[in-house]
C-alpha cells in the first residue's frame, strides 16, 4: 500500500504548488502520528491507535478520511494488516482465491494468454499487488507448471506487500528456502526454483527487459479515499474528528466542553466550514465531479490514480523513439460500480460482519468501492494504453472456462461431499443474484496500445 496520498501525477494540470501543499500536509501529519505513537513526556509508552489518532486531531484539527484509513490499515504498530491474518473462516473475510483453486488457475491462464498476445517475450516478470496469504500466486504458479515454455520465461516473481505478517505467510506457502533481506525488500526462491522478491511499493519493483504481468486482486478497494460534498459554498471535504461530550461542573462556563477520556475517543465524520487543499483540487480534476449539482457526494482515491498510472506505464514502456518495448499486461479484479462514482461506500468488516468504520480503529478491515472509470481515465489520458472492461467476474470466469474446470474437479472427487464442495465453490464465484461475487466483483484489463483484445473481454487466444 502507498504511504502518501498525493503526487504531481495525480493533479496534472492543476499546478505543482497545490499538489506540493497537499503532499507537504501529509508529511506533517505523518510526523505527528509517529510522535504521538511513541512518546509521552520523558517516558516511552505504547499508545493505542485511538489515542494516537485523537492526539493528532487535538493538535492539528480533524484529519482526512484518507489519513484515518491509512493509519487504521497500515500503522506500523497497530494497523489492521500489519500484525494479523485477516483471511479465511478464522479471519474477518474470505476472498475468491480462498474459495477455490479454480480462481487462481484461471487468472494464471489469462496471464498465459496475454503473454501469447504480446508476442511471447523471452523474459517475464510476475507482479502481484496485495497478495494476501499468497494463495492466488500459489495457484497460478501451479497452473504454469503445465506450460513449460512460458514457465521458463518467468525470471522473477514480485510481491508488493506492506504487512510483515502476510509477507511471512506468503513466504511459508510459496518457498522452501529462507528469506533474505535486500536493499529494497526481501528475496527467496519459490518451490519451483524461481526467484521471488517482496517490496512495499510498486515503484521499487525493478524495470528492465522483462515483460511485466501484473495482478491486482482486491488491492484498490483498500487504498485510502477522500469524501467530498458539493455545498452552497463550494466543495467541502468530510473529515474525521472525535467527539467532545459536555461535562457540567460547578466551575463550568456557559457552553464549555471538556475532552473525552483519551483512552476511549469516539470518532465520526464532520464537514468543516472551510475548504481543504484537497477539496480545492480533487473535485476540479474531472468534469465527472465538477459538474455535479449541489448536495452531491463523491468518494475519490488519488492514491488509486497514482497506482493505476504506475501500472499503465510499466506495461507499455517506450524507447527513445517512442516505440513500445517490454510490453506486458495487467488485470484488476475488485468490487465497485462499472460506470458511476462511488458514494458512501466506506465499510468495515470484522469477524465476517459489517461494523462501524469508526469503532476500535485498527481492529477491522476498511474498504470502499473502486471507481473503475477513474482508473480507466488515468490510464487512457496519461499513458494511452488500451483498457478493457470492467466486466462482471462471473462472466469473465465463464469465458475463461470455469464451468469445464469445475466439471473436471468434481469428477475427480471420490465422495458426494467432495462433488458438492466443488459445486458450492463454483456457484459462489460466479453467482450473479443480489450482492453475489459474480456480479459485484468486476474485472478490468490494461494492455499495450494496439494489442489484441484480451480473452474474457471479447478476444480470442492468440496463435
Amino acid at each position: 500500500m502507498r504511504q502518501y496520498i498525493c503526487r504531481n501525477s495525480a493533479f496534472r494540470g492543476f499546478g505543482q504548488s497545490r499538489a506540493w501543499h497537499i503532499r507537504n500536509s501529509t508529511f506533517a501529519r505523518s510526523y505527528l502520528f509517529k510522535r504521538y505513537a511513541s512518546t509521552s513526556g520523558s517516558s516511552v509508552t505504547k499508545k493505542s491507535l485511538s489515542e494516537i489518532l485523537a492526539g493528532v486531531i487535538k493538535t492539528t484539527g480533524p484529519i482526512s478520511l484518507a489519513a484515518y484509513m491509512r493509519q487504521c490499515l497500515t500503522n506500523p504498530e497497530s494497523g489492521y494488516y500489519i500484525n494479523k491474518d485477516p483471511f479465511g473462516a478464522g479471519g474477518d473475510f474470505i476472498t475468491s482465491p480462498e474459495i477455490s483453486q479454480m480462481f487462481g488457475e484461471l487468472v494464471g491462464i489469462w496471464i498465459l494468454t496475454q503473454w501469447m498476445a504480446v508476442s511471447k517475450p523471452d523474459e517475464s516478470r510476475l507482479i502481484e499487488l496485495g497478495p494476501g496469504r499468497g494463495t492466488l500466486m500459489a495457484d497460478m504458479l501451479k497452473a504454469f507448471q503445465s506450460f513449460v515454455y512460458f514457465n521458463k520465461t518467468i525470471k522473477e516473481i514480485c510481491m508488493v506487500e506492506a504487512s510483515p505478517t502476510l509477507r511471512n505467510m506468503q513466504h511459508k506457502l510459496l518457498c522452501d528456502e529462507p528469506i533474505e533481506v535486500t536493499e529494497n525488500g526481501y528475496t527467496s526462491k519459490t518451490k519451483y526454483g524461481q526467484p521471488i522478491s517482496w517490496y512495499t511499493d510498486l515503484k521499487h519493483v525493478p524495470k528492465d527487459n522483462c515483460a511485466p504481468f501484473i495482478v491486482a486482486h482486491e488491492f484498490f478497494d483498500a487504498l485510502p479515499i477522500h469524501q467530498f460534498e458539493h455545498t452552497q459554498h463550494g466543495w467541502r471535504e468530510l473529515l474525521v474528528d472525535y467527539s467532545i461530550p459536555k461535562v457540567e461542573t460547578p466551575l463550568s462556563l456557559p457552553n464549555q466542553t471538556t475532552s473525552l477520556s483519551p483512552e476511549n475517543p469516539k470518532f465520526h465524520l464532520t464537514i468543516p466550514a472551510y475548504a481543504t487543499a484537497s477539496s480545492r483540487v480533487v473535485p476540479s480534476s474531472s468534469e465527472r465531479y465538477s459538474k455535479l449539482p449541489i448536495h452531491s457526494k463523491i468518494e475519490v482515491s488519488p492514491e488509486s490514480w497514482d497506482v493505476a498510472l504506475e501500472i499503465a506505464k510499466r506495461i507499455q514502456e517506450k524507447d527513445e523513439l517512442g516505440r513500445i518495448i517490454n510490453a506486458g499486461s495487467a488485470i484488476i479484479i475488485d468490487y465497485g460500480p462499472a460506470d458511476t462514482i462511488p458514494v458512501d461506500t466506506l465499510r468495515a468488516i470484522k469477524s465476517h460482519h459489517i461494523v462501524s468504520p469508526f469503532e476500535e480503529p485498527g481492529s477491522a478491515d476498511l474498504s470502499a468501492d473502486v471507481d473503475f472509470v477513474a482508473l480507466k481515465d488515468v490510464a487512457l489520458d496519461q499513458v494511452g494504453i488500451d483498457v478493457h472492461g470492467p466486466v462482471e467476474q462471473g462472466d469473465w470466469l465463464h469465458t475463461l472456462g470455469i464451468g469445464a474446470r469445475a466439471t473436471v474437479l468434481a469428477n475427480r472427487q471420490s465422495s458426494q461431499e467432495g462433488k458438492d464442495r466443488v459445486a458450492k465453490a463454483y456457484s459462489r464465484l460466479v453467482e450473479r443474484s443480489g450482492g453475489a461475487m459474480g456480479k459485484i466483483y468486476k474485472v478490468m484489463a490494461f494492455t499495450p496500445k494496439g494489442s489484441p483484445v484480451p480473452v474474457g473481454f471479447g478476444g480470442e487466444v492468440a496463435e
